[in-house]
């Protein structure tokens, strides 16, 4: 019986690889033979440089850390770029002269590719956002020099010479002393990368050794390629092709032992998943699946996405948007459902027991915290029993009355009164635990009272300059006295603005209302009076935490 090959991306993409390199060595075996030299050359190269472009894609796609995205995409483009020059320089140029210059910038790629290895190199193991020291990239100046001598070499030939009476071509030159720099740097750069990669994986017992001998073959075949050695200009004459592989090779193995950190490896990740997750598409197709987790159907992924969904079976399906889809997870919950349980029938046996000895032991724990309790509701009723007689006093009005107006009217009395009694107690709690408070608790509780006095219409304003420190005791004084007047202003109360501003070292309050209620006795506690016709004016002042009186 026949097997199909089950094969998961990544182990896809590299058998592509795999066929698109032997279609290229194919392609240079036949051209060797004279069949179709140039078609075959520019296959080889359309493939090699589709290859690499493909590769830059996914190197987009897969690295995270950002610096070394940007320098193994910049050492892709130099490898097209060889690529491109080396084609053009055997199948579009003729003139001598342009095809020596096409292989001097054979150097272009030659220099940096090394030089961005070894920032590669320098950037493994480190966060996503790490960046290079900016010494580091002094390196590419160096780097640039040598290759202006490359490129100037026809002016002084330093780096390669010519014999005299023969063409000036690549066939025929020489390499000068100066090409020992050019080397020599190459060399450089590529021993140090491979020292880097040596020391930084050592932590991958496995392939430890993969990016090094890759790395080491390079360097060896440059040098035996360089020396001229014949049977090496047979079996792997083409430099640019062979020394391209070698870069992607060594880079895609420093991905596969987790040197470089890609974002990949999704199904090794979900199948060693201990917990139930999944990740589905937009559509709830599941994309990615955890070996336990179960197949739920989409309408109950929809419920998840808008809260919690309570499997039914121990388990809680949460759910969270990522973009592209959603990740879904399930939650053990049935340890927590036992103790809930366990919880209900604790209290249903201490709800129904007579056991002396655990009530005495309860009323112990509890005996204090009651105390403290009882104390400041008996302060908060008596601080604000005028407001509570009142609140009585309305919702009596209300029952009696029959007339839906008077009955809203009614109502946003009782609002009124209800956030004074609410926000007077926060003051009062704060009161004990602190003699001072900041006027931003004092803007709250008006706020507050200003936000139920709009139900009767009226037009208010509000401003109160907070983070100024105020004694607790004027903060409830004057949230009492504004109280009194809204209150005695309520039957007819058509607007009411507070402004508080800071002279010195007091906190001036001016409050202004129009009604066509007489508040001439609150004029007793603070200064004021009415200003004009249904105007009525209160101007006080309370003094900063720690001024003198």
């Amino acid at each position: 019986m026949k097997r199909g090959l089950n094969l998961n991306a990544e182990e896809r993409s590299y058998l592509i690889t795999a066929v698109v390199v032997a279609c290229a060595i194919a392609a240079r075996v036949i051209s060797k033979e004279g069949i179709a030299a140039d078609t075959m050359g520019l296959i080889r190269s359309v493939l090699y440089i589709g290859l690499y472009f493909v590769w830059g894609i996914s190197i987009k796609k897969r690295v995270m850390q950002a610096q070394v995205q940007r320098y193994l995409t910049a050492i892709v483009g130099m490898m097209i770029f060889w690529f491109i020059v080396r084609t053009m320089k055997y199948f579009f140029v003729a003139d001598i002269d342009a095809k020596r210059q096409l292989w001097y910038l054979y150097y272009f790629p030659m220099l940096f590719i090394p030089l961005l290895s070894f920032f590669v190199a320098l950037s493994l193991g480190k966060t996503e956002k790490y960046r290079l020291p900016r010494r580091a990239l002094l390196l590419c100046i160096p780097t640039v020099c040598l290759l202006l001598f490359v490129l100037t070499n026809d002016f002084h030939e330093w780096i390669f010479r010519f014999p005299e009476g023969q063409p000036r071509s690549d066939a025929n030159g020489v390499y000068s002393i100066g090409f020992l720099f050019v080397a020599g740097w190459e060399i450089i750069f590529a021993v140090a990368a491979l020292v880097l990669l040596l020391a930084k994986s050592r932590f991958s017992s496995k392939r430890k050794y993969l990016p090094a001998i890759i790395l080491t073959c390079s360097v060896v075949y440059a040098a035996v390629y360089a020396n001229g050695t014949r049977w090496m200009r047979v079996v792997g004459g083409d430099l640019t092709a062979v020394q391209c592989l070698f870069v992607a090779t060594l880079l895609e193995t420093c991905i596969a032992c987790g040197l470089i950190p890609t974002n990949t490896g999704y199904g090794a990740l979900f199948s060693a998943a201990t917990m139930r997750v999944q990740i589905a598409d937009e559509k709830y197709n599941v994309c990615y699946a955890s070996a336990n987790a179960p197949e739920l159907p989409a309408e109950l992924m929809r419920l998840a996405e808008v809260g919690d969904v309570d499997t039914g079976d121990g388990f809680l399906l949460r759910s969270s948007r990522i973009p592209g889809g959603h990740v879904l997870w399930m939650e053990d919950i049935s340890a927590i459902n036992e103790l809930l349980e366990e919880l209900e029938s604790n209290r249903a046996e201490i709800a129904e027991s007579n056991n002396l000895e655990r009530e005495n032991y309860n009323t112990k724990l509890r005996i204090n915290a009651l105390r403290e309790k009882n104390r400041l509701y008996d302060l908060l009723q008596e601080q604000t029993a005028r407001g509570i007689d009142l609140l009585d006093d309305i919702f009596g009005q209300y029952e009696d009355s029959a007339e839906p107006k008077e009955r809203r009217k009614l109502l946003a009395k009782a609002a009124v009164v209800g956030a004074y009694i609410k926000r007077r107690g926060n003051l009062m709690f704060i009161g004990e635990k602190s003699n001072v408070t900041d006027t931003a608790e004092l803007g709250l509780c008006l706020n507050e009272s200003f936000a139920n006095i709009e139900l009767f219409g009226a037009e208010c304003a509000l401003s109160v300059p907070v983070r100024v420190r105020i004694r607790t005791e004027d903060a409830i004084s004057t949230y009492d006295f504004f109280e009194e007047i809204i209150e005695a202003a309520m039957d007819d109360l058509r607007s009411v603005w507070l402004k508080a501003h800071i002279v010195e070292e007091r906190v001036v309050f001016c409050i202004e209302v129009e009604t066509s209620a007489d508040l001439s006795g609150n004029t007793k506690v603070y200064s004021g009076g009415k200003t004009e016709e249904d105007v009525w004016r209160f101007t006080f002042a309370v003094g900063k935490e720690g001024a003198k009186e």
